[in-house]
């Protein structure tokens, strides 16, 4: 059976996202003059990439400026990419995991490039790495522990952060994270709860709060030993820890142990304040 050249034309061209030699409309990939643009340091991959990276010393408004052009370019391709820049301070602590950026910002069919400003705003900030803003909390990573209560104190000033995010550190395993929202927790809070991580380097401490609702956060220790949560909840529960949240919001904490006999976990409130 003959099959003609236009057929064939009309079948490459629904199967391809990008339009080729003989599709109808421009027959130019978006991304060629996109992946060569100043403030690009890498497009991965190259041909149709999922992710592109700019210098991270790139002015803010030539970033924009570039992020509204991919996002007509996604619009147009209906793919998903993401914008990131890379932190030349970070520390690669396995050889088979990228670093931590300092930004990314995905860009969707459809959508909008307008929250990147506040991406770039709270990226600015001394000593903020990681910065992301997607579905849920906005994110931020510190460099130790001891930059956690400074880096939050810093962006809650930024528009991204204004109303809480979550906050990490470089880890392995990501063993301590947490969602600080302002209207429930406060700083006192944030340093009980990174001293309970540097006192417990073994266990996993998370101090999780919901994007959807009451954002009321809760505490989380687990991989305690019996004796450890016995200690951390008698601790937790002291009366001068009531003012790690705001009046009328108790922190409840969650204390997890394993023994002999199985799992186990304590509960209470930060101050041993009644719910």
């Amino acid at each position: 059976m003959r099959v003609s050249s236009r057929f064939v034309s009309g079948v490459l061209c629904t199967g391809l996202v990008l339009v080729t030699v003989g599709c109808t409309g421009s027959t130019e990939n978006p991304f060629d003059a996109l992946c060569a643009d100043p403030v690009v340091v890498k497009c991965d991959p190259v041909d149709g990439p999922l992710s592109i990276t700019v210098d991270a010393a790139a002015a803010n408004d030539a970033v924009q400026g570039f992020a509204g052009r991919v996002q007509d370019a996604v619009t147009q391709t209906q793919r998903e990419i993401t914008l990131r820049a890379d932190d030349p301070s970070a520390v690669q602590l396995d050889p088979e995991v990228a670093t931590t950026p300092k930004w990314q910002f995905t860009l969707q069919p459809g959508g909008t490039d307008d929250a990147l400003a506040g991406v770039l705003e709270a990226a600015a900030v001394p000593g903020a790495r990681g910065v992301y803003a997607g579905l849920g909390w906005p994110s931020a990573e510190a460099a130790t522990l001891d930059d956690v209560e400074p880096l939050i104190t810093a962006l809650s000033s930024t528009t991204l952060f204004a109303d809480g995010g979550t906050f990490t550190v470089p880890s392995l395993r990501e063993r301590f994270r947490l969602v600080y929202v302002p209207a429930f927790t406060t700083l006192d809070g944030v340093r009980a709860v990174v001293s309970v991580a540097r006192d417990h380097p073994d266990a996993e401490v998370l101090l999780e709060a919901p994007t959807a609702g009451p954002n009321q956060p809760t505490f989380y220790v687990a991989h305690l030993t019996p004796d450890e949560a016995t200690e951390l909840a008698a601790r937790l529960s002291a009366p001068e820890m009531a003012s790690a949240s705001v009046p009328g919001a108790p922190l409840e904490f969650v204390l997890t142990s394993l023994s002999e006999q199985g799992t186990d976990s304590l509960t209470g409130t930060f101050g041993g304040i009644a719910g």
